[in-house]
């Protein structure tokens, strides 16, 4: 969504290319904590348990997830959880994938491209925003900010539920991050006028507060000269678990990205060899739509699948 605008580096690495440093990547599985991360879950779990917060989908890798956002602080992971909790009873996040309808969708997506398309070389779903083609007057004589933020989560909660898991399915280990393509080819300042600022403050909030560590890694290409000063506007919001994951390039970023994302996998505009019938924009293609990985089953479900 806009809201990737505020995920870039700010360290100018020579050729073009920023770099944020070593990904920061999550380790999905328990087991591989130190023995005090291991005893702090543990007791994240009997605090949550204790006080009737936890549901029947919260198994360890996703409490760890507010852990890790807050550092292994329970008392500030708690209020996190809880805060979380809050949020998805007000806005109905649980059944917004059936009860919030978004009719303009498909034109909202010629406004501004957005897309899932395949997986990277971890199995990671990649998600691509061509932001140089946002048309954000037109966009606003569409829909309306506040609806696009109710689809906003309503794509959160179907990644989660069915793409996520599919992916995990196709890979044979558990699959809990994203990789995702910012393509700045084209971008201004005219993209960031009040209103698209404003947005990409409540939408970071909500993903870096409500859907904490889904990010795996960023990668920015064709970065504008422009790009620091957006930079310089977005960088407040965000925390620097987030910086840590972004790497930034200017024009030439094609051996880099395909170091990451198989060509086949990498629409042709990207430097890739893909060409799906139709556009990749619109191909949604990747193993969530394959027969093979097509059940929708939780992400819960996905990781008892692969025990």
């Amino acid at each position: 969504m806009i809201h990737d605008l505020c995920h870039c580096a700010s360290k100018n690495q020579g050729s073009g290319a920023m770099s944020s440093g070593e990904e920061d990547t999550m380790s999905v599985h328990p087991e591989d904590l130190m023995q005090s991360q291991q005893e702090a879950l543990r007791r994240f779990r009997v605090i949550l348990t204790e006080e009737g917060l936890i549901r029947k989908r919260d198994d360890d890798n996703y409490l760890l997830r507010f852990l890790r956002a807050r550092a292994f602080n329970i008392a500030k992971a708690k209020a996190m959880f809880e805060a979380m909790l809050e949020w998805r009873k007000d806005i109905g996040a649980d059944t917004i994938k059936e009860t919030f309808q978004f009719p303009e969708r498909e034109a909202i997506k010629e406004l501004y491209p957005h897309f899932h398309h395949k997986t990277d070389k971890m199995g990671r779903p990649v998600y691509i925003e061509r932001l140089g083609q946002l048309q954000v007057d037109e966009l606003l004589k569409t829909t309306t900010m506040d609806r696009m933020l109710l689809y906003h989560v309503k794509e959160w909660e179907t990644l989660i539920d069915w793409k996520i898991p599919a992916c995990s399915k196709m890979a044979g280990t558990c699959i809990s991050q994203t990789f995702t393509i910012l393509d700045m080819k084209g971008l201004t300042m005219r993209h960031m006028n009040k209103q698209v600022r404003n947005f990409i403050q409540k939408i970071t909030k909500v993903d870096q507060d409500f859907y904490p560590e889904y990010l795996g890694k960023m990668f920015i290409v064709n970065a504008p000269t422009a790009f620091k000063a957006m930079w310089a506007v977005v960088r407040p919001w965000l925390d620097k678990r987030t910086q840590k994951k972004i790497e930034v390039h200017g024009p030439n970023f094609s051996s880099k990205l395909l170091e990451l994302v198989d060509s086949e996998n990498l629409p042709v505009f990207l430097g890739g060899s893909c060409c799906c019938p139709g556009g990749c924009e619109n191909a949604d293609a990747g193993p969530w739509n394959e027969s093979t990985y097509q059940k929708k089953q939780t992400f819960d479900e996905s990781l008892k699948a692969l025990d």
